[in-house]
């Protein structure tokens, strides 16, 4: 078994890699990394050369790039339902925000979608001499880790969760006796707060500020993240006025209607039936005027509703913006953590509105990646991705100490189990 990396080394972003067993040639993601003015792409690989692609979540990082095997020759791609159905709503934004430097169209996303091969959580595939079992990588609803079993086995971890949250259990762990493990390392440096007393210290803070005729703006994630903190108010009976906007509200209905993919989904059904969906420009500019929470991407205040709230409240030293994820330098999120300055009509504006930052997180953090790490079979071999490169460095220098070899991967070059 061979293994070649396309992307994702040293970097979160553009995730794609190419394993070659006797028979069979397997692709796992074939990502996008955002950026300005133009998102990046893995290396190439030729379709005719493939036997099949698994996309193991519908993050762009890792199926950004996938519509491409569409343009020509006859690929099979195979995913969870959800995260075809999660694909097609991120995939046309994606389309939406930077279609001119996308060398795909909105044919290829439908094409993707028609001719996608459906999976299903512990299901077992052959494609030649190869074996494939996919698991639930907890990470987001539809989320896999990828397990390929030839004449020797590698399992990749995907994007990956250990922790339960208010939306999804965690990750079903894979076999501990596999020759290598491919994971990711994207909070290698950072410890995740207990998940608990983080949610307590969330929603104090939002009571805190709605108590006193404040508006609590929430930018999040339309996927994932922006219906778990509805479900983390709901846990805590918050009855004040709640609001989704944004693509969150069509996510959100997708996971209502799928079930079987959410663990928490009485917890969802009910927060749904205390949420106001705003689907109008009149519904948020009333929205924006009222005490209460309003939860809209985007996660980092690069677009989407989120910054017209954020316009609205920013003056307002009654009024708060809590951001509940990472948010990556030079992003307006950042700049406003770190300078407590907003960009409105061209200009910086100085925020009186509280700001604060709560980690809530569909990764692994330090602790739990290294947890999982030293389960595996002392002989496996440790390919460490999806990170950037200080992260990387620090969970492969983790697992050599735990007596494993540990590879940070090159571009270009081949690894061999």
């Amino acid at each position: 078994m061979r293994l070649r990396f396309l992307g994702a080394m040293g970097e979160v972003g553009r995730a794609a890699i190419l394993v070659e067993t006797r028979e069979a040639r397997i692709l796992l993601d074939y990502g996008v990394k955002l950026s300005e003015p133009e998102p990046l792409f893995p290396a190439h690989v030729a379709t005719k050369d493939l036997d099949a692609v698994i996309i193991s979540h519908a993050h762009l990082d890792h199926s950004g790039a996938a519509p491409l095997f569409m343009l020509n020759g006859d690929a099979k791609i195979y995913a969870t339902d959800m995260t075809f159905k999660l694909c097609d709503i991120l995939l046309r934004d994606f389309l939406k925000l930077s279609g001119y430097y996308i060398p795909y169209e909105v044919l290829e996303v439908e094409e993707l979608l028609r001719r996608g091969i459906r999976v299903e959580y512990g299901e077992t595939i052959r494609v030649k001499d190869a074996e494939i079992t996919f698991l639930n990588a907890g990470h987001i609803p539809g989320s896999l880790q990828v397990l390929i079993n030839a004449d020797k086995s590698v399992l990749y971890t995907g994007d990956y969760s250990l922790k339960k949250t208010r939306l999804l259990r965690g990750l079903n762990p894979g076999p501990k006796d596999v020759d290598a493990v491919i994971t990711e390392a994207t909070y290698a440096l950072v410890e995740h707060p207990e998940r608990r007393e983080l949610e307590r210290r969330f929603v104090s803070s939002v009571k805190e500020v709605v108590e006193t005729g404040g508006r609590v703006l929430v930018p999040a994630f339309a996927v994932s993240r922006s219906q778990e903190i509805m479900c983390v108010l709901e846990a805590y009976n918050f009855r004040d006025f709640m609001a989704l906007d944004g693509m969150a509200v069509r996510v959100l209905d997708l996971f209502l209607e799928n079930r079987k993919y959410i663990d928490g989904y009485q917890l969802l059904y009910s927060a749904s039936k205390h949420i106001t969906r705003i689907t109008d420009r009149r519904k948020r500019k009333r929205a924006a005027e009222r005490p209460g929470v309003i939860i809209s991407p985007a996660g980092m205040l690069k677009g989407g509703p989120a910054v017209f709230y954020a316009e609205r409240v920013a003056e307002d030293p009654y009024s708060a913006i809590f951001l509940v994820s990472f948010q990556i330098p030079g992003t307006p999120g950042a700049r406003l953590l770190e300078e407590g300055k907003l960009i409105h009509g061209g200009v910086d504006v100085k925020v009186k509105a509280r700001v604060e930052q709560f980690l809530f997180s569909a990764h692994s953090g330090r602790s739990e990646l290294r947890e999982y790490l030293k389960r595996f079979n002392p002989d496996a071999k440790i390919f460490v991705i999806h990170g950037e490169e200080d992260s990387c460095k620090d969970l492969a220098e983790f697992a050599r100490k735990a007596g494993y070899e540990a590879i940070l991967p090159e571009k270009g070059r081949s690894y061999e189990i």
